[in-house]
């Protein structure tokens, strides 16, 4: 599975004009690789680690974990940090909600924690903005 280029497919499908034939191919490329999404490895999910830190991309991986269930343990400090750096408060929910499914509040705040102290989640309020979502996603 290439997932870059899966990925630029993506890219296009979001970019068609008509709506309704953009979602059915963005849906066709989230499933495939939903279901062929690797297991806890840390190197099959290589690529997602790298993805959720760039700026376009880790969109394309909050897209595909609405669809993956459970979330690779090997993923969760890749998607809590995100969620941390995320500036905009209403779109931080996409990387923490899959965490909280998972995983649970209770290790979510956890790991939240966790990050607390790092130079970019202070300089966002990273804390604040996520923690305002978790109990909100537990319900």
């Amino acid at each position: 599975m290439n997932l870059e280029s899966l990925y630029e497919e993506y890219v296009q499908a979001k970019s068609v004009k008509e709506k309704s034939v953009g979602h059915q191919a963005i849906q066709k490329v989230i499933g495939k690789v939903a279901c062929n999404f690797p297991k806890d490895n840390p190197e099959a999910l290589a690529w997602f680690t790298m993805a959720l830190t760039h700026d376009s991309k880790k969109w394309f991986v909050a897209k595909l974990l609405e669809k993956v269930n459970p979330v690779p343990k090997a993923l969760f400090d890749d998607l809590v940090f995100a969620s941390l750096i995320e500036n905009d408060p209403s779109f931080n929910k996409w990387f923490i909600a899959p965490c909280v499914r998972t995983f649970g509040v209770d290790a979510v705040k956890s790991r939240i924690m966790t990050f607390s102290a790092h130079p970019q989640v202070i300089e966002n309020d990273g804390v604040t903005k996520v923690m305002y979502w978790v109990p909100r996603l537990a319900s």
